[in-house]
């Protein structure tokens, strides 16, 4: 094998063990989300949010009185939010129980569908499906932007914002969640 051929190989060996790791992106590479949030203001009251589940019965925040609410609005055709959903998963996981609730509001024009899909790909098995609209999330929180994480009180107001990516299931955020 010349030089050429063998530096090819090489590199093209070294492609090939990446792409698995890519395929796989977690976010682990992401910022904590205690490091990204900051402060809601003006605070907001979230419970207006309308939002439906997978069978399309009508949903409220207001269900979720009296925990902390972590608010993930994502689309699953959105990459960032698709990397982030993970850690999501598994800070839903580490925190259930404890008083805080982990809600991934999707905005897919397929609806459920598109989510459960997604859900099945990812082997996410323990989030719930919920579908929001757009024009009713920026006329009641003002968000355009996917991935944003609203970080709601015991009372559904705004507590702090996450914009972007962020690694979800680290220390630093589930204490920080735990202290709120």
């Amino acid at each position: 094998m010349s030089l050429i051929e063998r530096r090819q190989f090489l590199t093209g060996l070294g492609a090939a063990m990446l792409v698995p790791g890519l395929a796989r992106a977690d976010t682990h590479f992401a910022p904590s989300a205690a490091t990204l949030a900051r402060t809601a203001a003006p605070s907001r009251d979230a419970t207006p949010l309308q939002m439906v589940d997978a069978d399309g019965t009508p949903r409220s925040l207001s269900d979720y009185a009296g925990q902390i609410v972590v608010l993930n609005l994502w689309g699953p055709w959105c990459v960032p939010c698709r990397r982030e959903m993970p850690s999501l998963a598994r800070l839903a996981t580490a925190l259930d129980g404890k008083g805080v609730t982990v809600l991934p509001l999707a905005f897919d024009w397929r609806g459920a569908s598109g989510v459960r899909r997604f859900y099945r790909e990812t082997e996410i098995a323990h989030l719930p499906i919920l579908i929001g609209d757009g024009d009713n999330l920026n006329a009641t929180l003002g968000i355009e932007n996917l991935p944003t994480t609203v970080i709601l009180d015991r009372a559904g107001q705004t507590l702090a914002l996450i914009e972007g990516e962020a690694h979800w299931d680290d220390e630093p955020t589930q204490e920080w969640l735990l202290s709120l």
